[in-house]
């Protein structure tokens, strides 16, 4: 088993909107337009480097990616991080694939030097806390209706 973290590239579209329809959130799952609006925006915007993808493979096969913002605050000091979403495939959890993702985002962030790396999860909290993060908040969310 090798797995390798990369950067995520237009060709991994196909494999990553299968993962992102992995990731539930008790909506709908995206549907391949949206996916391609919001994956084309996240690599178009790579030069300044506001989103950040790693794409995870294991023996060439991808089989995770992380996506994190990276932005400046008002109420904190310099830059800071969030893990907007991070998905293993259902098959290939356990294999160490998140550990090298979260791996990655730090390495990215240390880097930078972004102060603060942050995540929101409602399912797998011990998955972040076994690695090093800590609760402080809790997170709320109100889908909007759109007319």
């Amino acid at each position: 088993m090798a797995i390798t973290i990369r950067r995520g590239q237009a060709e991994d579209a196909e494999a990553l909107l299968g993962l992102a329809r992995q990731f539930t959130t008790g909506r709908d799952p995206i549907g391949r337009d949206d996916f391609q609006v919001a994956y084309d925006n996240v690599l178009r915007r790579r030069d300044q480097e506001t989103n950040v993808l790693f794409v995870a493979e294991n023996d060439g096969v991808i089989a995770g990616y992380s996506l994190m913002t990276v932005s400046r605050l008002l109420h904190a000091p310099g830059l800071t991080a969030h893990l907007q979403e991070v998905v293993v495939d259902e098959q290939s959890r356990g294999l160490g694939i998140g550990d090298r993702i979260i791996a990655a985002n730090e390495h990215y962030c240390m880097g930078r030097g972004v102060r603060q790396l942050s995540a929101s999860t409602a399912r797998i909290g011990s998955f972040y806390n076994h690695r090093g993060f800590e609760a402080v908040g809790e997170h709320y969310r109100k889908l909007l209706e759109l007319e």
